[in-house]
């Protein structure tokens, strides 16, 4: 078998999305351990609610994405990386009582709490290991073509409803050149619409969530 190095030498998979979706992980559970405890109201406790399950549900898929595409096609090309990878999936089996914890509504809201700083943790040293091992090896062992055809079958998975809050959700947790980066990869049409549409919408509920602070232009420090 030939391997994605072999077939595509020299065109890596561009990762930006990837890493905006790890940037969102990183700091969204946190954000809500801070609020999950103390909503201003009715209206702001369901909008933390409905919060936590578009998150968990995203990185829910994230984790199945891994384990049932992405590590067994490196190791399929490269049987040496099994045991390595294994480590990532079994990472995501001991996260997943804090998601179940952190989820559940029938718990007190400072149980919540804690299981979501937990979490926090525990994914936050989940993402610096698959950052160290997993990134290179996809780089490596995927091809570009191979990875943007998935991508655009995880997208369709997700439903067009969904999307204009996805892509608001890792912008806001990114740095604004990897935001300069993803937009550049979609046609004008969308650019715009997420600059005029998607983005303020996203950002009034931000701020409906957590209070002032996020930047007004999502590509702009």
């Amino acid at each position: 078998m030939s391997t994605a190095s072999e077939t595509d030498r020299h065109v890596e998979p561009d990762l930006t999305a990837f890493l905006m979706a790890h940037a969102g992980f990183r700091t969204e559970f946190g954000l809500l351990a801070e609020v999950v405890e103390r909503p201003r109201d009715e209206a702001h406790r369901a909008l933390i609610e409905d919060q936590i399950t578009f998150v968990v549900s995203y990185l829910h898929h994230h984790h199945h994405e891994e384990d049932t595409f992405l590590w067994p096609l490196i190791v399929s090309r490269a049987p040496q990386t099994a045991a390595l990878l294994d480590v990532l999936t079994e990472q995501h089996e001991e996260i997943d009582p804090h998601v179940t914890a952190a989820a559940d509504r029938t718990r007190p809201a400072a149980e919540r709490a804690a299981a979501m700083r937990r979490l926090h943790d525990a994914l936050g040293r989940h993402l610096d290991d698959e950052e160290r091992i997993a990134v290179p090896l996809i780089r490596t062992h995927i091809t570009a073509a191979e990875w943007n055809s998935h991508g655009e079958e995880v997208i369709r998975s997700f439903g067009r409803k969904s999307i204009p809050m996805l892509f608001g959700w890792v912008c806001a947790a990114s740095d604004s050149a990897a935001v300069r980066r993803s937009a550049d990869q979609h046609p004008l049409p969308v650019r715009l619409l997420f600059r005029f549409v998607w983005w303020p919408k996203y950002h009034r509920r931000h701020t409906a969530l957590y209070g002032p602070g996020l930047r007004r232009s999502p590509d702009r420090g």
